[in-house]
């Protein structure tokens, strides 16, 4: 990746180690500067493609199966013991 610093270009190590392969001087560039932005792209192109892919978080996760009838019960379940709750701590509750 290029930064701009002033009127000096500094250049990402990998950048740099990418001309170094394609044997691409300094001198070279200094002769022809709009290729930099050339070699520059095609190094995105390759960074791009040997960039390694996120694992999304539900391909981290063990399949995770359920029945969802069972889970719709048990929150009735559930509801109906609040309720009860509710009523039996309002019956017991001094009058004012």
């Amino acid at each position: 990746m290029r930064k701009q610093d002033g009127k000096d270009e500094l250049f990402t190590p990998e950048f740099l180690d990418w001309l170094k392969e394609k044997q691409i001087t300094r001198k070279r560039l200094k002769k022809d500067p709009t290729a930099l932005d050339m070699y520059h792209r095609e190094w995105m192109k390759t960074k791009k493609r040997n960039r390694t892919k996120k694992l999304s978080l539900f391909q981290n996760l063990p399949s995770i199966n359920f029945d969802l009838g069972k889970v719709v019960d048990n929150v009735r379940i559930a509801g109906e013991l609040l309720k009860a709750y509710q009523e039996s701590k309002e019956s017991h509750s001094p009058e004012s």
